[in-house]
């Protein structure tokens, strides 16, 4: 059984038989693009992406067993308020998200523990990593939907960014 779970689990975090992968979901995004919001929209694909790497990045530190993650009191600092355009950002910004889906990926290998994690109260790993995807889903469906109202989607083969 465990097996089963584990497989679906890892097909949340890869897209499969869900959502669209990720990391197609950032395919060919330039940074140019990736900053611009949508006419009546609120966030662009960057502020959406800095979100999702932020929130990661704090599962993650759970999930390796730190004892002290800091959580924050709201949801408002993982939306950013300046974005750049400069490329080097955009490749380091997609480079910290999958380099955390990655790790959230080889993490549900070892998924034997149902201890609560030190730094997430009544949470496991295997729950902390179903958040993880879940929440990766979530905002990846927000990053098409941006990305198909600016006309960005789907991804154009004329400008790889990775």
């Amino acid at each position: 059984m465990l097996g089963t779970l584990t497989a679906a689990l890892k097909n949340s975090l890869n897209g499969k038989h869900i959502h669209v992968n990720p990391l197609k979901a950032l395919e060919n995004l330039t940074p140019e693009m990736a900053a611009q919001v949508p006419e009546n929209g609120e966030h662009s694909c960057w502020h959406i992406l800095n979100h999702i790497a932020f929130w990661q990045d704090l599962m993650l530190e759970a999930l390796r067993g730190n004892k002290e993650v800091e959580w924050p009191i709201n949801n408002e600092v993982s939306w950013p308020t300046k974005i750049s355009k400069n490329e080097k950002d955009w490749k380091e910004l997609v480079a910290r998200f999958k380099s955390g889906l990655d790790e959230g990926y080889k993490m549900t290998e070892d998924l034997e523990s149902q201890d609560d994690l030190p730094a997430w109260p009544k949470v496991p790993a295997f729950r902390a990593l179903m958040v993880f995807g879940q929440h990766n889903a979530y905002h990846i469906g927000e990053i098409v939907a941006t990305r198909q109202a600016l006309g960005f989607w789907p991804p154009s083969p004329d400008h790889k960014t990775f």
